[in-house]
């Protein structure tokens, strides 16, 4: 961008701000800057609670709660895909078969969950953050099942962070896949 549309954007910016504060402010101004849209893939369905895969211990291991270690598990795949590398802190567990409010992993650091009933609800998938790598990992399951895309969103929000983009069902029932905007 050349320095005059830069200063252009900037006097349309800062312009009105100056005429009403303190002429020392205004090296505090900024221009306004575009913060790129983040993307996360969130995937759920009978097949984690089928084979178990929602109440395996290692889930609330404090280093896959804070992102620092992977949920390790041949059966945590979406059909005959890679493993599924998982966002532990931010996929979300059901407490005491309570599926209204989700809790997300990193919440769960040092929590006593001796005695409580809890699942893993929704697992979101470690991405990059980008529409584009979220979108790999549904490409992938795509050329390996039968998931279709579901052409009207769901009334409710079945994931209870941003709003649900696109939604992939695979025709057995087994997962769901959601691309949410944060």
């Amino acid at each position: 961008m050349s320095r005059s549309i830069v200063m252009a954007l900037w006097g349309k910016v800062a312009r009105p701000a100056m005429l009403h504060g303190d002429p020392s402010d205004q090296a505090r101004i900024l221009p306004p800057c575009s913060m790129p849209r983040m993307y996360a893939l969130y995937a759920w369905g009978n097949f984690i609670s089928e084979v178990g895969l929602d109440r395996r211990p290692a889930w609330l291991d404090p280093a896959v709660l804070r992102g620092e270690q992977q949920v390790i598990d041949e059966s945590l795949m979406i059909g005959d895909t890679d493993t599924l590398l998982v966002d532990g802190p931010n996929t979300l567990f059901e407490i005491d078969d309570d599926d209204k409010n989700l809790v997300p992993g990193s919440e769960l650091i040092g929590r006593d969950l001796s005695g409580v009933t809890w699942r893993v609800s929704r697992i979101r998938a470690a991405t990059d953050g980008t529409r584009e790598d979220a979108l790999r990992i549904v490409a992938a399951a795509e050329e390996d099942g039968d998931y279709s895309e579901e052409d009207e969103r769901h009334e409710y929000n079945s994931v209870p962070v941003g709003e649900i983009v696109t939604l992939w069902e695979d025709d057995h029932g087994q997962w769901t896949l959601a691309l949410v905007e944060l």
